[in-house]
């Protein structure tokens, strides 16, 4: 007879699909907080932890708390069995551990160090001018898709140099990669969406291909280019093909929602548009401050034993949802946490990015174009205001709060 599991304490009021968590995950969590650092949502059959130190001791064992999903949680469907092993997707590197993650990760990260993101700046800033030159006569729009994701998707374009042509398709391939990274948890993956996924991977693919043998200075030719000491690839076309597919959406979508999230905040405190206009260095501390107070990502775990959080007993196998908004927000550690701060005295010490051998590996890359998107848009359009009425429109996913619509208006420029 199976032992039936007791899993205390279970939040009566939490609901993550709920529209108080999608106007603002932060303040879901803080009455949780304060009743229990550590509880069980049923919803997601997971447990929740909320306060800072807690979620930075998970972040920091990888080897008791499995990262990403519990190896058969992501489903292929059986029709796609033989053309999208299982082991293909336990090794993206949101899913993964060492030591596979660890020689994947050298070699993506390569192409998101430091230097070659700053030099792609003046990329970035010419395409955001591109973009305003098209949208400034309209006085309104939403934001989210008619410049936030634009900017980040013209940007991985051109660090990925694929052509202008294939932009739907790896938009689509963005949306896709969500649903199946949500469906370890939710169950919400269909054979379509896995079909269409497969289909970029088959396209990307032959530009992985390609470019082994004609490399440029990009980031799959960077990827392709690396081999081990005998000359031999460290990464075969389908893996590189699989984290071009991944850094689609990582490398897009959350930098559009933190631009969004803070053309939300910044509408609250205008003073802060004209502070940062008059000395752009500002720009990076909106765009972190943004990040802390609403980041765009989540984190997942398994227990690979017993173990005791925050007090309660958590048995091994279970999953484990990180609420970085909720650590990011820990009265323990920042003070007035739900404050739209940028002169905060200490900058960067949230878990916007995660910690750890999974801090996220393109954070260089979401500083540059954060806070770039945020000069150039401001910089063009300094009257740029949220609207008062602001639509609950997200795509329902109990991981990701993706919103799709932010409607703002601004003063037309005289032509």
């Amino acid at each position: 007879m199976t032992e039936q599991l007791v899993h205390e304490p279970v939040s009566e009021t939490f609901d993550a699909m709920g529209d108080t968590y999608y106007r603002d995950p932060a303040r879901a969590f803080e009455v949780e907080r304060d009743k229990h650092s550590v509880f069980w949502y049923p919803y997601m059959g997971a447990w929740v932890v909320t306060r800072k130190e807690d979620v930075e001791y998970v972040l920091s064992d990888w080897k008791l708390f499995r990262n990403g999903t519990k190896g058969e949680s992501i489903r292929v469907p059986e029709s796609l069995q033989d053309r999208i092993p299982a082991d293909l997707i336990s090794q993206l590197l949101v899913g993964s551990d060492p030591p596979g993650h660890t020689l994947h990760r050298s070699v993506a990260g390569r192409g998101f160090l430091k230097p070659r993101m700053d030099a792609l700046q003046p990329v970035i800033e010419q395409r955001a001018n591109i973009i305003i030159d098209e949208i400034q006569h309209l006085g309104a729009a939403n934001i989210v898709d008619a410049y936030c994701l634009e900017l980040t998707t013209r940007t991985f374009m051109a660090l990925v140099d694929l052509p202008y042509e294939l932009e739907p398709m790896m938009r689509q391939a963005r949306d896709d990669m969500f649903s199946i990274l949500s469906s370890a948890l939710e169950p919400n993956g269909t054979v379509d969406v896995w079909t269409r996924w497969l289909e970029a991977q088959m396209v990307i693919r032959e530009y992985v291909a390609e470019r082994r043998k004609n490399p440029g200075d990009d980031l799959i030719s960077e990827m392709a280019s690396a081999v081990d000491r005998d000359g031999n690839p460290l990464l075969d076309d389908t893996q590189i093909a699989l984290h071009i597919g991944e850094f689609a959406g990582a490398a897009t979508d959350t930098t559009a929602q933190a631009m969004a999230n803070a053309i939300l905040f910044l509408s609250k405190k205008p003073e802060y548009i004209e502070e940062a206009r008059t000395d752009p260095e500002l720009w990076w501390r909106v765009f972190d401050e943004t990040v802390r107070r609403r980041p765009s990502g989540t984190a997942t775990r398994w227990a690979t034993e017993d173990v005791e959080i925050g007090g309660v007993q958590i048995k091994k196998g279970e999953a484990i949802w990180l609420a970085l908004a909720s650590a990011n927000t820990d009265p323990e550690y920042y003070d007035a946490p739900f404050e739209f701060d940028i002169h905060r005295e200490v900058v960067g010490d949230h878990l916007a990015f995660s910690k750890g051998r999974h801090t996220c590996l393109g954070q260089p890359l979401a500083r540059v174009q954060g806070s770039t998107g945020l000069k150039v848009l401001f910089e063009r359009l300094p009257s740029l205001r949220a609207d008062d009425d602001i639509p609950l429109d997200f795509f329902r996913m109990a991981l990701l709060p993706v919103r799709r619509t932010l409607p703002v208006h601004w003063d037309v420029p005289a032509s």
